[in-house]
């Protein structure tokens, strides 16, 4: 069966879902460009910024966890839908307020609505999918969101200098905009879900999330060394910006919008035929050799500097991203049991993504004594690091024969690797 196939019979909310990420992706401008609002408009050094960027991200913590034990309880609809208009409102009033360092706390408080609904999100998605439609439910997802974001920074980067508080205000309409699509086409899914458990590992259970956790220690090691690919991942939105603005003063904002917008038409482009190619694979090496890109495309710009290879650079960590964001949450899910699925995806993230939260601060204390192409050769040795590590998870969950961790998409005719 083709993957457009796969996409073609995927439930009518899923398609919703994909728009509503897609125009909420469009109206995109605030995060791609907020370290160079910090550096440049607000003009904070290195460090100051990296430590806002991780205070901004850490103010996800606090709303994910309450969001995970909200969405498993009151129900996702209502908490996506009710914390995503609060969010749009903490950016679009910035749009009228001037640019004077308090416009970073309706940023923070943003950031506390984002973490609330994202496990509500994404406990919709694993109740309106089984291991058997899963991975291509997230690869459409991930693909709609970067069809969208093929046109945002683009446009973000002309806004930039001279309407800087258009990306406030477009960021906040979008996302009031693709909520249309949440409440009209999307039901409410607490309680109900879709396809039959992969293995014992979805099966409902009682009990803490906490003690559920300690008994899955593969998918606990996993969210662990998670960590790692996602700091490397971080350079993008926060070294990758000041390194370009330091090499091409004059251009480097624009240049650094055009590579944003390239990576979002090369995911569009190349999702569909990365998935293809590596659908044979467990999903835990697939994100073996996401760490491995992220090592290579991150650590190439330590020593080419030219506009061609920032773009090349970007071919090669998307490709990382692709198989990222195509696997990651597939293995996740296929370990969550369906009775803790919000608190799972509100704890989950919060351990991998740690280190993206604290890539900004520990990059920008790395960089305060340090050429800033420093920061390459560190993406470099760490990605090589994890993927060694995914590699040895792989090999002991292979000799556990954990059936949660074989590929499950289209209709799987392949030999595990």
């Amino acid at each position: 069966m083709s993957v457009f196939r796969e996409y073609r019979s995927l439930p009518g909310p899923i398609w919703a879902m994909a728009v509503a990420r897609m125009v909420n992706a469009v109206g995109s401008f605030v995060y791609p460009f907020l370290t160079l609002l910090l550096t440049d408009k607000l003009e904070f050094d290195k460090g100051t910024a990296g430590r806002i960027l991780m205070i901004a991200t850490v103010m996800f913590v606090p709303g994910s966890l309450i969001g995970g034990w909200l969405a498993d309880r009151v129900g996702r609809k209502r908490l996506l839908i009710t914390a995503q208009i609060i969010g749009a409102l903490c950016l679009g009033i910035i749009g009228f307020m001037p640019f004077t360092p308090l416009i970073i706390w309706p940023i923070l408080i943003q950031n506390f609505f984002f973490g609330l609904m994202m496990p509500a999100s994404s406990a919709i998605t694993y109740d309106l999918t089984g291991p058997e439609n899963r991975k291509t439910a997230f690869s459409l997802l991930y693909l709609s969101m970067n069809l969208g974001f093929a046109v945002g920074p683009f446009l973000a980067g002309f806004l930039y200098e001279s309407h800087a508080r258009w990306l406030f205000i477009g960021d906040a309409g979008t996302t009031l905009l693709s909520l249309v699509f949440i409440i009209i086409l999307v039901p409410e899914t607490l309680g109900s879900a879709s396809g039959k458990p992969s293995s014992n590992l979805e099966q409902p259970e009682q009990g803490s999330t906490v003690r559920l956790l300690l008994k899955r220690p593969i998918l606990l090691s996993f969210v662990a060394l998670m960590a790692v690919p996602w700091f490397i991942y971080g350079q993008h939105s926060f070294t990758l910006p000041i390194f370009s603005k330091e090499l091409f003063p004059e251009t480097g904002a624009l240049l650094y919008g055009k590579m944003m917008s390239l990576n979002a038409v090369f995911v569009v482009l190349c999702t569909v035929p990365i998935i293809g190619l590596t659908r044979r694979f467990r999903p835990i090496s697939n994100v073996a050799f996401n760490a491995i890109l992220y090592a290579l495309g991150f650590g190439m710009l330590a020593f080419f500097h030219s506009p061609a290879a920032f773009y090349l650079s970007v071919l090669i960590w998307t490709s990382g991203e692709i198989l990222g964001a195509t696997n990651v949450e597939v293995f996740t899910a296929n370990h969550t049991p369906s009775s803790h699925r919000g608190r799972f995806a509100s704890i989950l993230p919060l351990i991998s993504g740690s280190g993206r939260a604290l890539s900004p601060w520990l990059t920008g204390v790395f960089l305060l004594t340090r050429p800033t192409y420093y920061a390459w050769y560190l993406s470099f040795a760490l990605g090589l690091s994890a993927a060694a590590g995914f590699l040895i998870l792989r090999f002991i969950d292979k000799r556990r024969g954990t059936d949660a961790e074989k590929p499950a998409l289209l209709n799987n005719k392949f030999p595990q690797n």
